[in-house]
């Protein structure tokens, strides 16, 4: 919303007595202040509205665009927060903030605004300013809104902060002890209390005498001392070269990292509640169930720089279309990596800039590894120099200058080089081109020749098919004729037919059938009879109307009654109401007649009882004043015959009124007159306070009572009140008299309509009466007469129809019989036609027959080419021409660049990396890196943000990176596995959880996080625009990939193989006892009995499988002299190992397969690394071993964390060559509780049995 105004707005301002306080307090001068600037760049912010409905806001004075205003007050901002009226503004307070803290924001707008000091009243403020303050959020019910949003978020914080505020542990140890390739380090002989052990899992490990981390715990024993420590990938080359085992023997175990990541998550949630992010519908975006996404503007085509396939391309296009959000499902080898790298270098080509981020420094730096080396590109790497990949570093900060000129070096001495031989292979093209001119222009001559030969041909061969075609044309028109003939014969014969039989017919009836005089004089009588009962029909008809009219009559009479009596009540109660002479008669009759309450009658019956109150009171301070003069007259007289008496007299007449109750006068006398009773004598002084009481009470009731006295307007008031409620009373009641007298009158005119019809009818009868008589069931007789007058009627005109057909159809039959002898004889004559054009024809052809051979040929194209190679020909001559001409201003300048790049000097590098920084169009780094300081203050906003492997990143991480982006791309899998916590999946955490306490918070986020991510609501709920899919996968042979299908069944595309010879691209090279070359895919069955059930570890709750663990030994050696082999047999090369990977669902399988490795194994051959299935997502290998590990009886328990298909999906979509699975059959496929379990480990089962993949451990055993 932070749009600004291109002109400035003027503006009434005034300021309350608060605000010129607090300007003075903060050193700011009201006059001077606002003439600072001839206008004022300030940020505003609204306010909630207040109860009264004031509209209220905070102006925000900008000190980097007001120079003047920050020359003289530059060490704070400048905060008015005013109420917001139609003239002006109105100043309540003036604050300062800090500068650091930014102003602009989703939730404010920024203006320019010229003030006018204290004119408001006079001035008003413009329209289109208030407009776009009232169609302006307010700023705190936004933040309330992203507040409670992402509420649902802060499980993943707490879950974090509850093991990271531990304080570093220090400690003494013995020896480091390193595996094999320096990945891993067990530090012996540590000295920890039991609180410390407890608390080491996921700590940073730093050893005294080395300023880095050297990694991340892995294991605390406690009960040998040794702690397992993780090495980071950058630390590795100085472990080798034992460098790390430095006294003084001190290990340092440190949360700092954690907490310092923990602190800008936390940030980012701030930042997106204050209305920062870089796109103002993120939160929307993020949280609504339909993500609001602008619609996606016209395709453009694109020049692609990667080879992509159409899916690559789809991707591409669309995130380039989007304006704000798209998403890109990337199943496992789909090439996201490259996806990315090409929508990289169009955002360059497009003048955009990009930041690429991921969860972990692996994946942005192979994103950054695939971008081309072009002109447009300028990658920057950001991030701790010691965690970025090789890949990565050559484009960190203090690498791009070299890398740059390194870079730029290389092509200009490329192409210095290719130029100095240029202009020998210039002179020798020239030569070149000279000839092949010469032989193209032959060519040419010879072709023209050709061409013009055709063209004669071509006129004669026409000329001729001109006849042929004008004869042709005739022939067909005679056709034509003829066939018009043959149809005119077979018509007429046709017709002749039909007319022949219909004579014969028309004649039989005409001699069958009576005489026309019979039928004339039966139709005669049988119309007689018809006229008199039409007659009895019309009589009976004027009876039944006579019967409705005097039935109608009798109803309208009835309702004119009715209304007559209503309209006599109506003027009954008017009377009433005008001969009331009482309020209260009034009133009663407004409730008996359930009269409206208007708003009129309301106040006037208000009034009146305002005034019937005051006469009430009046009548009830009358009755005390009657209780207090008694009271006051005998007191007089006990005084009187006191000597004090006449000074008292004089006090009592200037005593002020005493303000009193009802209650308190009751109270009062009841005192006096308890006093008088009790005590045969009262003091002077006593008598003297109760007169004085006595007096003070009268004169209140008295001055009461002038207040409350009715004069004469109160008077006449009243009576005009009083005629005026009757009047607003009749005039409720006058529509329903005016209802009343109009339906009387509607009824006595209907009355005399329908007494009027009713004698013109009676008239009719009597006269119809005189010629007709009532006939019984004449209607029906009637109907009988009238059928039998339509018959004979008919019969009569059918007799005379058939007489005079016999007469039409002789005569048409004697025309159709000559015209039938007349097409006869044109049809023979349209024969001998035809013969003799059909002759003629076949001559002319003959003609034609040498012209054929001569047009078959076509020289046309022949020309063609020719000549195009002509102009080809001039073209290069006029490249060579003008390449001569430039070639050597070219190789100066080329020269002088190289000359240049070659003696630069550090001065020169550290210039072209500070050109290079500044301009860097692709930066690269971490989702939480993206909230370091440094990088928010040098890159706070992109044009275009990248995120990959999202799935793999929690939501407080993803915000990081999305809140600097305008457009946000995400690209991910939601059918591989949810982030890990720490090194704990999200089951195992929520289990951990469980038992550490019920009521955590997160919990439940969590747990719908298991069943949807935040990349899979926001892939299944955006429109198809702004989505898609890469269905085509390069990783893993397709056997393999065949295991994964159904995982991706359910989107617009099927997962499909892109090798084109998978077999060729993805052979292992292997072969031993249980793997053949063509095997891609097995599954090791495990028996489902006792002697190879899984085991718990002691004390703890991860699971491993003895059985399983042995076979993987096995398998390891196997694949280990299968590659010795194929070394031998010349499949791979002498120093080539085969990449190998050994996963497992479970970490404590993990522990033993490393441990086995490192104590039992040599494998020479063989590049081997192990994990957790959770923690290989993301990596590949040549070949893969999955240990099941679950094997069990208990019909309590099922297969644990394997049962999660996102979990299955990452385990089968490792491997490259070859998948072996070791387990067993019968517990995943079906001793499982869950159907989708079982289904999914069915379709893996039969896809290893279909390839003839699937090993039982007889099989084994006998092979072994």
């Amino acid at each position: 919303m932070n749009n600004t105004q291109s002109k400035a707005y003027r503006c009434p301002i005034a300021l309350t007595n608060k605000a010129k306080s607090k300007m003075r307090e903060a050193g700011l001068d009201e006059r001077s202040f606002f003439l600072l600037e001839k206008s004022f760049h300030v940020y505003i912010e609204k306010y909630p509205q207040s109860a009264d409905g004031l509209v209220s806001a905070a102006l925000f004075f900008d000190i980097e665009r007001n120079e003047r205003l920050a020359g003289k007050y530059g060490r704070f901002v400048v905060v008015f927060h005013c109420l917001v009226k139609e003239d002006g503004f109105v100043a309540t307070n003036v604050t300062t903030r800090p500068t650091h803290i930014p102003l602009p924001s989703n939730w404010r707008i920024s203006a320019d605004l010229t003030f006018d000091l204290n004119v408001q009243g006079s001035g008003q403020l413009p329209i289109g300013l208030l407009n776009l303050i009232h169609n302006m959020p307010v700023a705190q019910e936004s933040s309330m809104y992203v507040k409670k949003r992402i509420a649902s978020w802060e499980g993943y914080l707490k879950i974090q902060e509850q093991s990271a505020d531990i304080p570093d542990i220090t400690s003494r140890y013995s020896t480091l002890l390193f595996n094999d390739d320096f990945s891993m380090v067990k530090i012996t002989g540590c000295e920890l209390n039991e609180k410390e052990w407890k608390s080491l899992k996921d700590m940073s490990v730093k050893l005294k005498g080395n300023d880095q981390e050297i990694g991340k715990v892995l294991k605390a024993n406690r009960a040998a001392s040794t702690v397992e420590v993780e090495i980071h990938s950058y630390m590795e080359a100085q472990a080798r070269r034992q460098r790390l085992d430095l006294p003084p023997k001190e290990v340092i175990f440190s949360n700092f990292a954690t907490l310092s990541q923990l602190k800008r998550l936390r940030q980012g949630f701030k930042q997106l509640e204050n209305g920062l992010a870089a796109n103002p519908e993120l939160e929307r975006l993020l949280f609504e169930n339909k993500p609001p996404v602008k619609e996606v503007k016209a395709q453009a085509k694109l020049q692609f720089h990667n080879r992509l396939n159409e899916f690559q391309q789809a991707a591409v296009t669309g995130a380039m279309s989007a304006e704000d959000l798209y998403v890109i499902q990337g199943p496992p080898g789909t090439g996201k990596t490259t996806v990315i790298s090409e929508i990289c270098l169009q955002n360059a080509k497009a003048g955009l800039r990009t930041l690429v981020a991921s969860q972990s420094n692996l994946a942005v730096d192979n994103a950054l590894g695939r971008l081309l080396a072009t002109k447009d590109i300028r990658i920057l790497r950001v991030g701790r120099t010691e965690s970025i990949e090789e890949e990565g570093k050559k484009f960190i900060e203090e690498n791009v200058g070299q890398y740059w000129k390194d870079h730029t070096l290389q092509e200009v001495s490329s192409k210095l080089s290719a130029r100095s031989q240029r202009e020998t292979e210039i002179e020798i093209e020239w030569a070149a081109n000279e000839e092949e001119q010469e032989r193209f222009q032959q060519q040419l001559a010879r072709i023209e020749g050709e061409l013009e030969a055709k063209k004669k041909a071509q006129e004669q061969y026409n000329e001729v098919q001109s006849i042929i075609e004008e004869h042709n044309k005739n022939i067909h028109g005679v056709e034509q004729g003829g066939q018009v003939v043959q149809q005119l014969i077979q018509k007429t014969e046709q017709s002749l037919r039909l007319l022949n039989d219909t004579i014969n017919k028309d004649e039989t009836f005409l001699v069958e059938e009576p005489d026309h005089d019979l039928i004339q004089k039966e139709l005669e009588d049988n119309q007689q009879e018809i006229v008199r009962l039409q007659d009895s029909v019309a009589l009976q008809v004027l009876q039944d109307e006579m019967n409705e009219l005097t039935q109608t009559i009798d109803k309208v009479s009835a309702e004119r009654e009715t209304w007559k009596e209503e309209k006599k009540q109506k003027e009954a109660i008017t009377d009433r109401i005008t001969a009331a002479k009482k309020f209260d008669s009034l009133k009663w009759i407004i409730l008996e007649q359930n009269l409206t309450r208007s708003l009129q009658v309301q106040s006037i019956i208000t009034k009146l009882d305002q005034l019937r109150e005051r006469i009430n009171q009046l009548d009830k301070l009358k009755e005390y004043n009657e209780k207090i003069n008694p009271a006051i007259s005998y007191l007089e007289q006990l005084l009187g015959e006191k000597e004090k008496y006449s000074n008292l007299q004089m006090q009592l007449k200037n005593i002020s009124p005493v303000t009193t109750t009802a209650i308190e006068i009751d109270q009062f006398l009841e005192k006096l007159r308890s006093e008088l009773k009790g005590k045969s004598t009262i003091h002077h002084d006593r008598l003297e306070i109760f007169l004085k009481g006595l007096y003070g009470r009268r004169h209140f009731i008295w001055q009461k009572a002038d207040v409350l006295k009715l004069n004469d307007s109160d008077k006449k008031m009243a009576q005009e009140a009083l005629q005026h409620l009757k009047q607003e009373l009749i005039g409720q009641l006058q529509p329903s008299l005016d209802e009343n007298k109009m339906m009387q009158q509607k009824y006595q005119r209907e009355m005399a309509e329908q007494t009027a019809k009713l004698t013109f009818v009676q008239n009719k009868h009597a006269q119809k009466m005189v010629s007709a008589v009532i006939i019984p069931n004449a209607k029906e007789l009637l109907h009988e007469k009238e059928a039998k007058a339509f018959e004979l009627k008919a019969k009569q005109e059918q007799y005379g129809q058939a007489k005079l057909r016999v007469e039409m159809n002789q005569l048409k039959r004697e025309q159709e019989s000559l015209q039938l002898q007349q097409a006869k004889q044109k049809q023979t004559e349209i024969g001998v036609s035809l013969a003799n054009l059909a002759s003629i024809i076949k001559e002319k052809e003959a003609e034609q027959a040498p012209l054929h051979d001569i047009l078959s040929l076509e020289p046309e194209k022949e020309h063609e080419e020719v000549l195009k190679k002509l102009a080809s020909v001039s073209f290069t001559r006029e490249s060579l021409k003008q390449e001569k001409q430039r070639l050597p201003l070219f190789q100066e300048v080329q020269g002088m660049w190289q000359s240049l790049l070659k003696e630069a000097n550090d001065h020169d590098l550290n210039e072209i990396r500070k050109l290079y920084v500044k301009h860097a169009n692709v930066i690269g780094t971490t989702c939480v890196a993206s909230a370091r300081k440094d990088f928010i203050e040098n890159y706070p906003i992109f044009d275009v943000v990248i995120i990959d492997e999202v799935s793999k990143a929690t939501p407080p991480e993803l915000l990081l990176p999305m809140l600097k982006g305008k457009k946000i791309i995400l690209v991910g899998d939601h059918h591989q596995l949810p982030p890990l916590l720490g090194n704990d999946t999200l089951e195992e955490t929520l289990q951990e959880m469980a038992e550490e306490s019920e009521d955590f918070e997160g919990k439940a986020e969590l747990k719908k996080l298991l069943n949807e991510s935040l990349f899979e609501r926001l892939f299944k709920n955006l429109p198809k625009h702004n989505k898609t899919m890469l269905a085509i996968q390069y990783r893993m042979h397709k056997n393999i990939m065949e295991t994964i299908t159904p995982f991706y069944m359910q989107e617009n595309e099927q997962l499909q193989c892109g090798l084109i010879d998978s077999d060729l691209d993805r052979d292992h090279k292997l072969a031993s006892l249980h793997i053949q070359r063509n095997n891609h895919l097995l599954w090791l069955d495990m028996p489902n009995e006792p002697l190879f059930f899984e085991e718990r570890m002691k004390g703890g709750k991860s699971l491993y499988n003895p059985a399983e663990l042995k076979r993987i030994g096995e398998l390891l050696k196997e694949l280990n002299e299968a590659s010795a082999e194929a070394k031998q047999a010349g499949r791979m090369e002498i120093n080539e190992k085969k990449s190998i990977g050994v996963i497992s669902f479970y970490g404590e399988q993990v522990k033993r397969i490393d441990r086995m490795l490192q104590q039992e194994l040599h494998l020479p051959h063989l590049t081997i690394r192990t994990g957790t299935v959770d923690r290989f997502q993301g990596m590949e290998m040549d070949v893969i071993l999955l240990s099941m590990v679950r094997n069990h009886d208990n019909n309590q328990d099922d297969i644990g964390f394997a049962k999660d298909y996102r979990r299955l999906n990452v385990a089968l979509s490792r491997a490259r060559e070859l998948l072996v699975m070791v387990g067993s059959t019968k517990m995943f496929t079906q001793r499982t509780k869950n159907r989708d379990a079982r289904k999914m480990y069915t379709h893996v089962f039969e896809t290893a049995k279909k390839q003839d993949g699937l090993r039982t451990l007889e099989e084994v055993g006998m092979n072994g």
